[in-house]
């Protein structure tokens, strides 16, 4: 999975665009309505499909230009926060951009992923480099408890996914990340904030909407993740904003508390419309480092 509403799908041509709407928009709709127990495979299926679909638009082969959310600024991001040592686990991996750039960083890396022609590339562009440290498996969000056993990981990734999940299963996703993480893990989370949202493709579509049609089935802000994460068991919360602290130097990822963020939005809650302007999308775009305890809750 990836942000479906990327500058990339923005430049489709327009005729992929109209297909890619189109599914979107069903497949979106049939997410939202349909059991739990169907959703598993239902990701899968329309992954799948837009994923096949966007392959139509590429015009490189190059990882980094097949790919949405992730970038090198991401990956900078997340390098803060990892060593030599770790084992660390993405979600969602898309084409595998994160994974082939975190690699050399860590220990091992594990991606997964729902849709066929996302794995399949992966894998294929694992090989064709050489990463002996990477593997990729076809499985979902809330499959992690079934494919690794507790206290597995010393990170774990989510860019850009958690909002594509229902809400019912981004809750069972966090359990079970909590679980494979090992004591002291880090779980870093990317996503929009629905304060500036809607972000999908309804951004576009439906300009004057208020909330997410398409894909992203659970946009979020830092005080209902912050706080469903603290349910869960997360203790310590970082969120990670790139600032030029020296004037002469270029901007650096810095990690401050998280009430940063939900200060920022209380006071953007109290803007009027008019001075919610595009900068602040960016500056209230989630970015987040939850910490698993090091010893029990007693």
């Amino acid at each position: 999975m990836s942000s479906t509403e990327s500058p990339a799908t923005q430049a489709m041509e327009p005729e992929i665009r109209t297909r890619w709407k189109a599914l979107e928009f069903e497949y979106a709709k049939r997410l939202r309505e349909c059991p739990a127990h169907d959703r598993k495979a239902l990701y899968t299926e329309a992954y799948s499909a837009v994923s096949e679909l966007a392959v139509e638009r590429f015009k490189s082969d190059r990882p980094e230009d097949r790919t949405a959310g992730t970038s090198k600024k991401t990956v900078a991001l997340i390098a803060k926060f990892v060593d030599k040592n770790d084992r660390v686990l993405e979600v969602g991996c898309g084409r595998g951009y994160t994974c082939f750039m975190l690699s050399p960083q860590v220990e091992s890396m594990v991606g997964i992923e729902v849709s066929t022609s996302g794995i399949r590339e992966s894998r294929e562009v694992s090989s064709r480099m050489g990463l002996e440290n990477v593997e990729f498996k076809q499985i979902s969000a809330t499959d992690l408890v079934d494919n690794f056993t507790p206290d597995s990981f010393n990170m774990c990734t989510c860019i850009d996914v958690l909002e594509h999940l229902h809400p019912e299963d981004a809750k069972e996703h966090l359990y079970q990340a909590f679980s494979i993480l090992k004591p002291g893990g880090r779980y870093f989370i990317q996503m929009p904030n629905r304060l500036t949202g809607p972000h999908d493709i309804t951004k576009t579509e439906f300009p004057g909407a208020k909330k997410a049609l398409g894909f992203h089935l659970n946009e979020s802000t830092y005080k209902e993740v912050v706080g469903l994460m603290k349910t869960i068991g997360f203790n310590k919360f970082r969120i990670v904003i790139w600032l030029k602290t020296i004037p002469w130097l270029p901007k650096r990822p810095t990690n401050l508390f998280y009430q940063v963020g939900t200060t920022a939005e209380f006071i953007f809650r109290l803007l009027p419309a008019f001075m919610h302007f595009s900068l602040l999308e960016e500056a209230l775009a989630i970015r987040l480092v939850a910490y698993k305890p090091v010893s029990p809750r007693r």
